[in-house]
């Protein structure tokens, strides 16, 4: 994009006051050192890209992608995508992820699935807080659980459980999103992915009549017509993004459905050069800027090169900030050089973006008449939200500034944010312009001054959006959507510096792409609305705003920032948002033809995926299910021998191994809980079990069904097999074949015994029966030999089922065993690798024998010959896979095994302990140099900025070491939980840092209201620095709310008596407001502690910990938490 513009609808009203005090005290002065962290070079070539999407542990351990499968179709000015990912899970070990994905400027989520077993479980458009609340409650109750939602800017994040061990998770993610300038292709974002074993990619073009279009892509491609792109790569490491070029660059076009017409105009009119002769440059040096942090600090040294070239000399001071901010250079732009970029470059990336305090900080530096330029990505995650920052920058103008642009670099980006500060009301606004721009480029659109406050309006229309435009210049493009009677033509009109009427030639497309996109707009509109109003003043308007935006969000499944993706698993948790599973939402999806409806009332889609990945079908009343992945000794650790138990045991509707409601006519499905170990299940109630080797209620005959003496299948004194009478009172009547299922010899390669496979698969050969009887049904004289082969993973499940070879006339029978076998579950292969089996069953009948195989023709044993060939080939390539990954997989054990014998009576591990050894050996240069090599190899691992903090806290660097705990908050600005956790580490630290704790707390309670530390913890933080009534009210929020039951034992207690501390010292600092303090304690039903207590309180993050307490005293007492009361008195 050359530059963006600011749709902002009506453009509020200006005003000469000055913002409202802050409650906090001024930031930290600025400092001309530039971070205390030992000097670097630039190096000649620093840039790098930053891969677009990745699926991390929490630890910041990166799964790798293994494939992509990208679909879209292309309705220019409109895209829509859909990207299948396959990521692989390196650890041995189930893990909590964190998917994270950059999408492109204005893109909005419409889907987002997660593949469990052999089920694709979708995401539910619900409210943001009630999701997150939800999400931790699956996890609590052992649920399978995902959650998505935006996190910053254009970056959406998912957490996502379970990650098998050593396994794979497949997920699906689609967007649509505007493409408001035609100089911009559409573009799949590849550049930065690793090496990928296979890369699939088919765009759909759709053109009106006469379109020409010069190139297809920027990466090779075959075109099977001018409509169609596609890629298939194997083995390939992108280089490039996936560019598809517009077809009507700078020309008006629009596209319509019925009353809806969108369209894409050049703005006109006559602007003026704006010179620059005093130039402020504010460059974010947060963490999250960290990948390609070099590339961006060479592109700020060609901005400077080609503003001095086109300028001449100026005025020119360069201000890194994050959390804090340095002065690094103020003097002519002459003697800016390469000094001055390798001191930027020293202050790596590191800390928290506060964006309000770093506009703050520059009206101390700039000069009259001065221009202030910033390069950043547009996201606060630290102090003062979007009103202070808008207050901010519109406060530069008292001391003369008169412009502010932006410069946005990086995937992540807040263009959102950047346009209203660069339209927040200064004597001239600004621009957003991109950093992948020339220099040259870049320098001529900040000494070009812009058009604002151009009016759009469409003749005819019910409703246009935007109805204002500002900061453009001319040629800049802007999109205009409409609500236009059927037939009538569209007219763009805008008026600035002069009027001009644009036609747009409209051409019709299909509704859905076009329906988002306009529910888009009209969210955008709405939450333009409420970010306007006081948050106190207006509460009730902001309420009314904020359900209207999630009522349009979650009917049309256009994810917003009040709303997040949540699985939904049981019929309880869809009547817990409301939401009727018989009317879900249809999920838009790219077919062999274009866009189509995924139609989850019935599960079908029309016409049907080529591939197979959207089949859904399935009764109408099927509950959307979640399929597991069981692990045995997961369920053993987390349940217990009895939940065990209780789990194996079956559901009247369910397979013990199925989803949680399954449909159908599978074996287990037919079955259910009538059998099982209890005496009712093997005798039954009323005679109604099932007891002996087959499953016959009183029967013992393998392959006959009956109940107490009666029989399907005659075994009394009749003769023959068939139906007859005799003493075991059968039905009478013709014969009947009974059938037989014999098991061949087995061929297993990979760890896992043949006896195990055998023994198991016998457990189940009736299911292999039931399948064999249903063929029986359709055709009597069925008989023959069938081999599945199958593969059992890491964790013991079958994730691969086939038939390998079948002599059955019947097809079906083969198909529904390699069914069933998927639902078969056996040891974990030795060494956590991959076992591929292959079982041959004979299946007969009593009946005549089974006639000769039929004489095969030369060519039809040479193709048999060919393809036995064939297969041993494979199964030796196999052979030699399986042994390089046991060896593999035995170097890493013995790798885990010497690195705990080195770190054996460490409370660290791995570059942790390495760091901490060197510390604690009084070698700090040397524990640094660990600390900052780990930071930059792994810039988005958290145990690596900790560790970097725990050096430069341990030299008394106390700032440095506050940008290192800095951030986490930074790099993770959605997460309550890390939140605190970095709040924790800044509130030890003292001085300016313990405000920083402040300010992130809050924003965790902000988030989480439903977490009780986050209130205690603000509350005893704002204690410390001095703010006792706001601490006092802080905590009596905390301890007034309800909390998820059985999640937080005693937590209202621990509240309500840190409450009356909180009041203790509010009344010792200010006794002359004692009845007051009293009164307002009283009304809380706060008692306020009276004496000195010593109190000990553990908070963690997450249900996968097992942690106790223990508290021994000096009499020999022992509380934990069995046996919580001390025999001393405490508890």
């Amino acid at each position: 994009m050359l530059a963006a513009c600011a749709p902002r609808g009506d453009k509020a009203p200006s005003t000469d006051e000055s913002p409202e005090s802050e409650p906090l005290p001024p930031p930290v002065p600025i400092t001309t050192r530039a971070s205390g962290l030992p000097g670097r070079a630039l190096p000649v070539d620093a840039s790098a890209v930053a891969p677009p999407l990745s699926l991390t542990a929490s630890d910041g351990t990166g799964l790798r992608l293994r494939s992509l499968d990208a679909r879209a179709s292309v309705q220019e000015p409109l895209a829509f995508t859909e990207l299948h990912l396959t990521f692989e899970n390196p650890e041995p070990r189930t893990i909590e992820g964190r998917f994270t994905i950059d999408l492109p400027p204005g893109a909005a989520i419409s889907r987002f699935a997660m593949k469990i077993g052999e089920h694709w479980q979708e995401g539910e458009v619900v409210e943001r807080q009630a999701a997150r609340a939800a999400y931790e409650d699956f996890l609590h109750r052992k649920q399978d659980p995902a959650l998505m939602e935006k996190e910053a800017g254009n970056r959406f994040s998912a957490r996502v459980f379970p990650i098998p061990a050593s396994g794979i998770k497949e997920i699906i993610v689609s967007y649509s999103q505007q493409l408001p300038d035609s100089a911009e292709p559409y573009r799949l974002m590849l550049a930065g992915l690793p090496k990928l074993d296979q890369l699939d990619a088919r765009i759909l073009l759709d053109e009106p009549q006469g379109a020409r279009r010069t190139t297809a892509t920027s990466i090779g491609s075959t075109v099977a017509s001018r409509q169609i792109i596609e890629v298939h790569e194997r083995n390939y490491v992108p280089q490039h993004d996936l560019e598809v070029a517009s077809y009507a660059p700078q020309r008006a076009m629009g596209i319509r459905n019925d009353d809806l017409a969108l369209a894409r105009i050049a703005v006109e009119g006559d602007t003026s050069p704006d010179p620059i002769t005093d130039l402020t440059i504010l460059f974010d040096t947060s963490a999250s800027r960290a990948l390609d942090f070099g590339g961006q600090v060479q592109r700020l040294g060609e901005l400077v090169d080609a503003l001095r070239a086109q300028e001449g000399d100026f005025r020119l001071r360069l201000a890194a900030f994050d959390q804090d901010m340095s002065l690094l250079f103020d003097g002519r732009a002459a003697d800016f050089g390469e000094a001055e970029l390798a001191s930027l470059y020293s202050r790596r990336a590191l800390g928290a973006s506060d964006l309000a305090s770093a506009l703050r900080r520059a009206s101390t530096i700039t000069g009259p008449s001065g221009r202030v330029v910033l390069m950043t990505d547009g996201v606060a995650t630290a102090g003062e939200q979007t009103a202070q920052v808008l207050a901010a920058a519109k406060d530069l103008e008292r001391v003369g500034v008169v412009r502010l642009d932006a410069i946005v670099d990086g995937g992540l980006q807040d263009r959102d944010t950047l346009e209203a500060i660069t339209t927040a009301g200064l004597p001239h606004d600004g621009v957003v312009a991109d950093a992948r721009l020339p220099g040259d480029r870049l320098a001529r659109k900040l000494r070009l001054a812009t058009l604002s406050e151009v009016e759009l309006s469409v003749p005819g229309a019910s409703w246009v959006w935007p109805r204002t435009v500002d900061g453009l210049q001319p040629g800049d493009e802007v999109l205009v959507y409409a609500q236009l009677p059927q037939d009538a033509a569209m007219t763009v009109v805008t008026e600035g510096t002069s009027t001009v009427r644009t036609e747009v030639p409209l051409h019709p497309v299909d509704r859905p792409l076009l329906h988002r996109a306009w529910v888009g707009a009209r969210i955008e509109a709405l939450q333009l609305q409420h970010d306007k109003l006081d948050a106190e003043r207006d509460a009730k308007s902001r309420q009314r705003l904020h359900d209207e935006i999630v009522g349009l969000s979650t009917k049309h499944r256009v994810l917003s920032d009040a709303t997040a993706l949540l699985v939904l698993e049981t019929e309880h948790d869809y009547r817990r948002f409301g939401i009727d599973r018989r009317a879900l939402a249809d999920i838009l999806v790219v077919g062999g033809g274009g866009l189509e409806w995924l139609r989850r009332s019935d599960g079908t889609i029309a016409p049907s995926e080529e591939h197979g990945l959207y089949a859904m079908r399935g009764p109408e009343d099927a509950i959307p299910q979640m399929a597991r992945n069981f692990d045995p000794d997961m369920m053993a650790r987390n349940n217990g021998i009895l939940g065990t138990l209780s789990q194996e045991s079956g559901h009247f509707l369910a397979s013990p191994y199925g989803a949680a409601f399954a449909t159908g006519n599978d074996d287990e499905d037919v079955w259910g809980g009538l059998t099982g170990a209890e005496v009712g299940e093997a005798f039954g109630t009323g005679g109604l079990g099932l007891v002996g080797t087959g499953r016959g209620g009183g029967g013992t005959g393998e392959g006959t069904i009956g109940l107490g003496n009666t029989g399907l299948i005659g075994r009394g004194g009749g003769s023959g097999s068939g139906y007859g009478r005799g003493s075991g009172a059968g039905f009478g009547g013709r014969g009947r074949p009974v059938p037989r299922v014999r098991q061949a010899k087995v061929k297993v390669i990979g760890a896992l015994d043949k006896d195990i496979v055998r023994r198991i698969v016998r457990a189940h050969i009736n299911e292999v029966r039931h399948c064999y009887n249903q063929g029986l049904a359709r055709r009597p004289d069925l008989r023959g030999r069938v081999e599945i082969q199958f593969t059992v993973g890491p964790t013991g499940s079958v994730p691969v089922s086939v038939v390998a070879e079948s002599s059955l006339a019947d097809s079906r029978v083969g198909q529904c065993i390699a069914k069933a076998a998927k639902r078969w579950k056996f040891p974990k292969p030795v060494g956590g690798s991959n076992a591929v089996v292959n079982y041959p069953f004979v299946l007969e009948y009593d009946g005549p024998p089974l006639p000769p195989p039929p004489r095969l023709t030369p060519q039809e044993r040479a193709e048999q010959q060919r393809l036995a060939k064939l297969q041993r080939a494979q199964w030796k390539q196999e052979e030699r896979r399986r042994a390089a990954e046991a060896e593999r997989q035995r170097a890493a054990e013995a790798l885990a095994l010497a690195e705990a014998e080195r770190t054996s009576g460490s409370p660290y591990e791995g570059r942790m302990f390495d760091v901490m050894s060197a510390l604690d050996q009084g070698h700090a240069d040397q524990a640094l140099a660990l600390a900052l090599q780990w930071k930059d190899e792994a810039p988005g691992d958290v145990v690596a900025h900790l560790a970097l903090g725990e050096v430069l806290e341990a030299q008394g660097q106390l700032q440095a070491a506050a940008r290192a705990y800095g951030s986490l908050i930074d790099l993770f600005p959605a997460r309550a939980d890390l939140r605190r956790h970095a709040g924790s580490r800044l509130e030890a630290l003292g001085g300016s840092a313990l405000w920083m704790a402040v300010d992130t707390y809050a924003q965790a309670v902000e988030q989480r209201p439903d977490h009780p530390s986050g209130h205690r913890m603000l509350a005893f933080a704002l204690t410390r620095v001095g703010e006792h009534e706001q601490a006092f009210d802080a905590i009596v929020a905390g301890a007034q709310r309800s909390y998820p039951m059985g999640r937080f034992a005693e937590a209202d207690r621990i509240l309500r008596e840190d409450a009356g501390l909180v009041a203790a010292a509010w009344l010792a600092h200010e006794p002359k407001r004692a009845d007051e303090i009293r009164r307002r304690a009283k009304d809380a039903g706060v008692v306020i502690a009276e004496g000195s207590s010593t109190r000990f309180v553990m908070t963690w993050e997450t249900d996968s910990n097992d942690v106790d307490f223990h508290i021994h005293d000096r009499k020999d007492g022992h509380a934990y938490y069995g046996d919580r009361q001390l025999p001393s008195g405490g508890r």
